[in-house]
Parts: C-alpha cells; sequence; structure tokens
C-alpha cells in the first residue's frame, strides 16, 4: 500500500484505496506531482448511497462505487502515474 499524503492536514482526513473512487479518467495528470512537489491538500470526495439492482445500459446490472471525486482527479492520475494505491482525502458530505 503506497499512500499519496497532504501537506496540509484536516481533521477530517480519510485514506481511500484510489480503485474504489469514481473520478474523471480523461483529466491531465497534475504536473507539479510529476515534477516531484508534494500534495498540497486532501482531495474532496463525495459518499454516495449504494442501491441494489440498480441496471443500466441494455438492462446491465450497473456497478456504483461509494465515494465520487468532487475535486483532485488530476492528482488521481499523477498518483496513478507515480504508483500510488492510495490518495488522502475528505469526505464533503459527512453529517460528523
Amino acid at each position: 500500500m503506497k499512500i499519496l499524503k497532504a501537506q496540509k492536514q484536516h481533521p477530517k482526513t480519510q485514506t481511500f484505496q484510489i480503485s474504489n473512487l469514481t473520478y474523471i479518467k480523461s483529466m491531465t495528470p497534475l504536473n507539479e506531482l510529476l515534477q516531484g512537489e508534494k500534495m498540497q491538500n486532501p482531495i474532496e470526495v463525495i459518499r454516495h448511497e449504494i442501491y441494489s439492482n440498480r441496471l443500466g445500459a441494455n438492462g446491465e446490472n450497473y456497478i456504483e462505487k461509494k465515494y465520487s471525486v468532487y475535486r483532485g482527479s488530476q492528482r488521481i492520475q499523477a498518483a496513478l502515474k507515480l504508483g500510488y494505491t492510495h490518495i488522502e482525502g475528505i469526505i464533503l458530505n459527512d453529517k460528523c
């Protein structure tokens, strides 16, 4: 497990497995991270309610992920290129 950590700490920071996140895959990786700079802020994610038996196109089962990235898709792309499997983030819609 290789974690990309943020420089600025937040009390609600959590570690997320990148493969469990929905993010924009067409975004270009953040150049600053690829050039060796540290990640300044944790990514921001939204927690979703998972519905069972949800169908997608052609009646296929729709596979939902519990979290989607609100801000930070470029950081995720850079993390993947650098070999990270996990990234620090904050859940925006947490009740706590």
